[in-house]
């Protein structure tokens, strides 16, 4: 039963690592597409800004997926989904 558990355990943190890792690699290349767009020569002065607002706040969303997985993990360590599927 101990196997199990430590199995279920280690799928669901690579399950969690897997997801926000993925997140974080979109995020990034969004990022970077937004940042290219910046780089189109006679761009208008607005264009280039809101490109680099877009470019930036692709950034933002991936300090609370981090906060998140944090919080998974601990909850997966201390067992709380183990007790959820017991009821």
């Amino acid at each position: 039963m101990t196997v199990s558990m430590n199995f279920q355990k280690r799928r669901l943190r690579r399950q969690a690592l897997l997801s926000v890792t993925l997140f974080v690699l979109f995020q990034t290349a969004c990022a970077a597409v937004f940042a290219a767009l910046c780089l189109i020569p006679d761009l208008p002065r607005p264009v280039f800004w809101l490109f680099a607002a877009l470019s930036g706040g692709c950034g933002l969303p991936v300090i609370p997926a981090l906060v998140v997985l944090k919080e998974r993990l601990k909850e997966i360590e201390g067992g709380e989904f183990d007790a959820a599927a017991e009821y």
